[in-house]
């Protein structure tokens, strides 16, 4: 499976983030954000992001677009270490964005039956 680029997170963050009644510019830029801390990876580290950014990416995990991991590791000292990550949900995203594309089809489909057809159609009979 292919990796979710910039253009994949930006057209699935504009169709789950419309609901918060977040446009499209802003969505594109918390889409760009996102991949420019995960960069070429799915996972990142939570330590190395921002409170800010950690807010973001909890919002992105009520839409299951981002989820949260957890690995213990014992250091040599015998304590034990958490260490906590952040995973891109690829396959949701692609989920997410094969449904609105199927949407967008519909919708097409829907008003596409109207629009082949010539005015004189509309015209009641009788009329000139």
């Amino acid at each position: 499976m292919a990796r979710v680029q910039l253009d994949d997170m930006k057209r699935v963050l504009r169709k789950v983030l419309q609901e918060r009644d977040i446009d499209k510019d802003e969505a594109d830029q918390i889409a760009e954000k996102v991949m420019a801390l995960f960069g070429y990876d799915t996972t990142i580290t939570d330590n190395i992001i921002s409170k800010e950014e950690r807010d973001l990416f909890y919002m992105l995990e009520d839409y299951d677009i981002l989820t949260t991991e957890e690995e213990t590791t014992i250091l040599p000292s015998g304590k034990r270490w958490r260490i906590h990550y952040w995973r891109i949900k690829e396959n949701k995203i692609w989920k997410l964005l094969e449904k609105k594309e199927k949407e967008e089809v519909e919708e097409e489909e829907e008003t596409s039956v109207y629009e082949g057809l010539s005015d004189e159609v509309w015209k009641r009979v009788g009329e000139g």
